[in-house]
């Protein structure tokens, strides 16, 4: 049966390689082909997919009249809009900047690149060298090359274009015309259309949520836009509103004139560090079908780039309360006990839940002022950012009440950073009362959410005849206890044979998946040698996730990490929940957060301890599993 399952998988196999494969493209170029002895040159091996691909580092060949001096990657993302629909491409980028060090006609030979385990190559490229470094070449007459004249008759008729495509403004001047020029922060009205940030604000506090909105203001037609670069946003923690999947355009006024605006991206951006922080720019590329005489047009591509928006950030006071939470804004607080009475040696769960205008993910959870006789069993928490620009955070705190009575518990407290009032505001949950009931006798096991005790299994209620003669009932007692020991034999014995039958089925799947494991881990600690921490967080983040998806049956990273923890066994809940969760968390900040957040976690010796402290926590979970 084996053998059939794995020739089947053997046969789609190939199917799956070569579909995840589709859309592929992979090619080298140079940034020029002619070039001096001693001139450096930049080769860029380009790797593109319409989908999220595994790409390894390019296997370089040996380079014949070359040096290798630097190398670096990147990842780029290009979303085009054609035909009323937005379409992405993700690219992966090596680039390898290599020195000439002898003349003639080199080979760049073809690259082989692993993408998804299928090998690519890239084609051969000629670089010619001359043995001294080519001087600049002046600027081509005019006449010489008529395809250069064309190309600047092209461009004078877009910008004379331009000037016709909308009215001006009251009291303007046609540029050329005699007037200085626009006042810097304007726009001009006959341009086809303009790219523009628009920013709440240029002034703000660490940790303070700026909105920056990116639109598209048009007096055209847009037949399609493609986005050229989106904005790396350095220096701030970045939370995506609204990404447009289609232009939904509306009236708006920009200068005093008229236009259609779309909205391209919305984004909540909190500054990091004080200082001057920069808001760079989002550059697209828009075919724009202009008017015409007898309502025909024709279409023509300009390139444009929002402006530059520079932030001036402000750090918060230095005289922090003793219960400042780390979060800046507007927010309140609630808590309360579900259920809302309890039992001893049960477990109740406190849920406290933080929302309003800010990062409520930098949240921490205060103080709990509690009874002595409560017990904290367990602790996690989720927070997420919502599309109308507000956040929350929800810490869920499960406690163990050792003894009945009625208790009140103070208020949840702690302190936010108002930018508005410029202070430390205290914010507060209101009191809780909660009534336990039962005796305060020796600590049973708590019974772990999401498992339900079920007592249909107790053994009924047996009514035994009346035995009236003595010898009957001596045969009777003798029958029963032949039955009985008959009974319990075959129990024994199937009890045996299904643990042995189960330990047979569960080895082979604990031997594979320790296989898997391993493989994964080798992958990862091949990541963080090149010292590419945010690939290291996101294989183990995905490895924990497969891990605990093959434990509980229940999938992998697209089940919420609460649900296939309940679904674990017992013992490796209440062993590893808690160090799961903080291993997920700091995985997910290595591989999303911004790198002054990710802390002295990414330095070589700290990042292979956290590897490490990974592999032993899945392991673990394999053993408790008993797989």
């Amino acid at each position: 049966m084996s053998r059939i399952v794995l020739s089947v998988l053997f046969l789609l196999l190939p199917l799956r390689l070569s579909h995840a494969a589709e859309g592929v493209q992979v090619q080298a170029t140079v940034d020029r082909n002619q070039v001096g002895l001693g001139d450096v040159i930049n080769l860029t091996v380009s790797v593109s997919a319409q989908d999220s691909v595994q790409v390894a580092e390019p296997s370089m060949p040996p380079l014949s009249g070359f040096d290798l001096i630097n190398s670096s990657s990147g990842t780029e993302t290009r979303s085009t809009f054609a035909n009323g629909k937005f379409m992405t491409q993700q690219s992966r980028n090596f680039v390898y900047m290599l020195a000439i060090t002898q003349k003639g006609v080199l080979t760049i030979p073809e690259i082989p690149v692993q993408v998804e385990g299928k090998t690519y190559k890239t084609q051969a490229i000629k670089i010619s060298a001359t043995s001294a470094r080519p001087t600049p070449q002046a600027a081509q007459p005019r006449g010489t090359d008529p395809f250069q004249d064309m190309d600047d008759m092209e461009e004078l008729f877009n910008q004379m274009l331009q000037h016709r495509m909308a009215p001006h403004a009251p009291g303007q001047q046609v540029p050329g015309g005699g007037a200085t020029g626009q006042p810097q922060g304007q726009y001009n009205p006959e341009e086809a259309f303009h790219i523009v940030a628009e920013a709440d604000k240029t002034k703000a506090y660490v940790g303070e949520q700026i909105t920056v909105n990116y639109y598209l203001y048009t007096r055209g037609q847009i037949r399609d836009i493609d986005s050229l670069k989106y904005p790396d946003l350095h220096g701030f923690w970045k939370e995506e509103i609204e990404m447009a999947t289609r232009l939904n355009f509306e009236q708006a006024v920009l200068n005093g004139v008229p236009y259609q605006r779309a909205l391209l991206v919305s984004y909540a951006l909190f500054p990091i560090h004080a200082g001057k922080s920069t808001i760079d720019t989002y550059k697209v590329k828009c075919t724009v079908v202009t008017p015409a005489n007898f309502g025909f047009g024709r279409a023509y591509q300009f390139t444009k780039a929002s402006r530059p928006i520079t932030v001036e950030v402000m750090d918060i006071p230095a005289d922090k309360p003793a219960n400042f939470s780390g979060a800046v804004g507007n927010f309140r607080v609630t808590a309360q006990f579900e259920p809302p009475t309890g039992t001893v040696n049960q477990p109740v769960t406190l849920r406290i839940r933080f929302d309003g205008r800010g990062n409520a993910k930098l949240i921490e959870l205060p103080k709990l002022d509690l009874p002595p006789s409560f017990e904290l069993y367990d602790q996690k928490n989720q927070a997420k950012f919502l599309k109308d620009g507000t956040s929350f955070k929800e810490f869920e705190v499960l406690i163990i009440p050792r003894e009945p009575g009625v208790y009140k518990i103070p208020a949840v407290a702690t302190a936010v950073f108002d930018p508005q009032t410029k202070k430390f505001t205290p914010i507060a949950s209101q009191p809780l009362n909660i009534s336990v009931t039962g005796t305060a006798t020796t600590p049973a096991a708590p019974a772990v959410p999401g498992i339900t005790k079920d007592n249909s299994a107790q053994a009924p209620e047996y009514e035994f005849p009346d035995l009236t003669n003595d010898q009957d009932a001596g045969e009777t007692a003798g029958f029963l206890n032949l039955v009985v020991t008959i009974a319990a034999f075959v129990v024994v014995l199937g009890l045996l044979g299904w643990r042995a039958w189960h330990s047979l089925r569960r080895k082979p799947k604990r031997a594979n998946l320790s296989l898997i494991l391993k493989r994964r881990m080798k992958s990862v600690r091949e990541f963080a040698a090149k010292s590419d921490w945010r690939r290291v967080g996101v294989e183990l983040t995905n490895s924990i996730y497969y891990i605990l998806g093959q434990i509980s049956e229940q999938g992998g990273a697209g089940v919420e990490l609460e649900r296939l923890l309940a679904s674990t066994p017992p013992s490796l809940r209440q062993e590893l929940s808690g160090k799961i969760q903080s291993l997920i968390e700091r995985s997910e900040a290595l591989s999303f957060a911004p790198e002054k957040l990710v802390g002295d976690l990414i330095e070589s010796s700290k990042l292979n301890t956290f590897i490490d402290d990974c592999e032993r926590v899945m392991i673990r979970m394999l053993e408790l599993a008993e797989l």
